[in-house]
């Protein structure tokens, strides 16, 4: 079975969602290295008229769609794979769609070439069960492949040696709605002498014209808060980059919405394969992305509310030990439960499901 990737501009996601299986298992792909480069167009056309099943991640443009009935057409069994929903914006911006009504109309295109791309393919995979749920409204052929990580990738975690106690703040937490989770926390701890906060998210103000024309409302609120700025950085540096910050923990607050709850664990299980403790968002129904699998809760902390995530917070500024241990325990437990090693066939299982009458 030959099996062949189409490869988004969304390299994070592409990286989880098919270069670590495709690389597991010996696939083909667009793109087959972490390093953010593609196949020729030649390359890929032969590559195409020679597979079997071929998997397109996140196919929002009406162009792919296009290229996928002719696929099918030709015989080829079409995968859509995605990790998030479109159904709700989640206070992302997009540089085509700079108003709210403009957002409005972007994912109403998107979400009609994706609707359709789902309803027409042979198979759908995704990221959770909850996510399952979305599409099989238009697709009974639903199987989920949670997120793995690739131990592979990891450099060997740093600590930080200091008496300050550093709290990161990292990607779409900057940026959506989270944001208003974070502002009472934010507001708790940014002058406290016993930490400090370190944000790695969007371009600090002034570095990217484009990210200050769509995020006014969060620069606003950024630059007046005290805090250690990171810009986000290529996929290809992620992990070292993350590593070098020498994060004692990382908060994850989540906002409660259709985009949130459509979402994995993927930062807990990136932070802990650098040993870096994860506090993450628990919802009241206790159905969060942290608490799908009930037994990543012996691993990571779990807060709901701002006294809560402030009682999370002190136990491990407070307790050095507790959170190294924290660190290493989930470490140990995301390389042994979700590397793609022991999870890849997953991957092979679902795509030889076409074949099966």
């Amino acid at each position: 079975m030959r099996v062949y990737f189409i490869h988004t501009s969304l390299e994070g996601c592409y990286n989880v969602r098919c270069l670590f299986p495709l690389q597991e298992l010996g696939y083909d792909g667009d793109r087959t290295s972490l390093a953010i480069n593609r196949a020729s167009p030649e390359d890929k056309a032969k590559a195409l008229v020679d597979a079997d099943v071929v998997v397109f991640h996140r196919p929002e443009s009406e162009e792919l769609l296009t290229v996928a009935r002719a696929l099918k057409q030709a015989g080829k069994k079409i995968v859509f794979d995605n990790d998030d929903t479109a159904k709700d914006a989640g206070g992302f911006k997009f540089t085509e769609y700079m108003n709210e009504e403009k957002v409005k109309r972007g994912l109403d295109t998107i979400n009609k070439n994706l609707d359709t791309f789902i309803t027409e393919s042979d198979l759908v995979t995704c990221s959770t069960e909850f996510l399952k749920k979305e599409y099989e409204v238009l697709n009974p052929n639903v199987i989920v492949l949670p997120n793995t990580v690739d131990p592979f990738y990891y450099p060997e975690p740093v600590h930080n040696d200091t008496d300050i106690v550093r709290i990161g703040i990292t990607g779409s937490v900057g940026v959506t709605s989270d944001v208003e989770v974070l502002k009472p926390i934010i507001e708790h701890y940014e002058h406290d002498p016993r930490v400090r906060l370190v944000l790695l998210s969007l371009p600090p103000e002034g570095n990217n014209e484009i990210y200050k024309q769509l995020y006014v409302e969060e620069y606003a609120f950024w630059n007046k808060v005290n805090i250690e700025w990171h810009s986000y950085t290529p996929t290809d540096e992620y992990y070292e980059y993350l590593n070098n910050l020498k994060l004692d923990m990382v908060i994850i607050p989540r906002f409660d919405s259709l985009f949130n709850r459509c979402k994995s664990n993927l930062k807990f299980l990136e932070n802990s394969m650098l040993s870096i403790p994860s506090i993450c968002q628990s919802f009241p129904t206790g159905d969060s992305p942290y608490e799908q699998n009930v037994n990543d809760k012996d691993y990571l902390l779990l807060a709901t509310d701002t006294e809560s995530w402030i009682a999370q917070i002190e136990s491990l500024i407070t307790d050095k030990e507790k959170r190294r241990e924290l660190g290493r325990k989930a470490h140990e437990y995301v390389e042994a439960n979700y590397s793609i090693e022991k999870n890849a066939y997953k991957w092979s299982d679902a795509y030889q499901s076409l074949f099966k009458k």
